[in-house]
């Protein structure tokens, strides 16, 4: 099933952060199932509550959401990238994906990391072969806010040759799916280990391929259209 939200309307640029002049950037994503949704809006909020954090997710406007690409659309790249989700959610079975652990990282960022698997391996190489010829120029900033076309001054060989080719340096050897939870105001805080669940309690199949507008600190901010993937599951084969 698809369904797309606002396709005929450029989302607003409070939802947004710019990237090419006005254009907004989108995140082609993985929605987790609802339970695993729940449980991770549930542990951002008790981080939130215990420590100072740059934001909390939601069910509405900051969604839980594994990033496939993302990428700067006009109003017309992105209706075709809507096409396009669309026929790859047709011949994609829905998978499962193992929680392996959570970390934390410079930048503050803490994520609940996945095995990565063959099955979500060929979804993004799907994903990035139909989106990168879409694209307009280079992303402005990633997620954490380095401007790109600094970090490619600086990035290792690898993750400047995937932004050349790509704009998006998180393709192949460089991609570990992951949920980013929260992001810590102070970017060394690490919560202790008897705060957090266990990671195998977000173990779940994955059903939802969306494209959504992605806001400040890599959030999801506004769904632009979700596809449910083929009701096939295919098991975890880690690479």
């Amino acid at each position: 099933m698809l369904s797309v939200i606002g396709s005929g309307r450029l989302p607003g640029h409070s939802l947004h952060s710019a990237a090419m002049g006005d254009l907004p950037v989108y995140d082609v994503v993985l929605l987790p199932a609802s339970e695993v949704n729940a449980r991770s809006i549930h542990l951002s909020q008790q981080l939130a509550d215990l420590y100072g954090t740059e934001f909390v997710l939601r069910d509405k406007g900051v969604y839980p959401h594994l990033s496939l690409y993302m990428a700067n659309f006009t109003a017309s790249q992105r209706d075709e990238a809507i096409n396009r989700l669309h026929a790859i959610s047709v011949r994609t079975p829905e998978f499962v994906l193992e929680a392996s652990h959570f970390a934390g990282n410079e930048h503050g960022m803490f994520e609940l990391f996945y095995d990565k698997t063959d099955a979500i391996t060929r979804l993004q190489e799907d994903v990035v072969a139909a989106m990168n010829p879409l694209r307009t120029g280079l992303r402005q900033r990633d997620p954490v806010g380095r401007a790109l076309a600094d970090l490619l001054l600086t990035a290792s060989s690898v993750a400047r040759a995937n932004l050349d080719r790509y704009g998006y340096d998180e393709v192949g050897e460089l991609f570990r799916p992951h949920i980013t939870v929260t992001r810590f105001q102070h970017r060394d805080q690490r919560p202790g280990p008897a705060l957090l669940p266990p990671a195998k309690v977000f173990t779940a199949a994955y059903r939802t391929l969306a494209l959504c507008v992605m806001g400040e600190h890599g959030t999801c901010t506004d769904i632009v259209a979700e596809f449910d993937l083929a009701t096939v599951a295919v098991g975890p084969s880690a690479d």
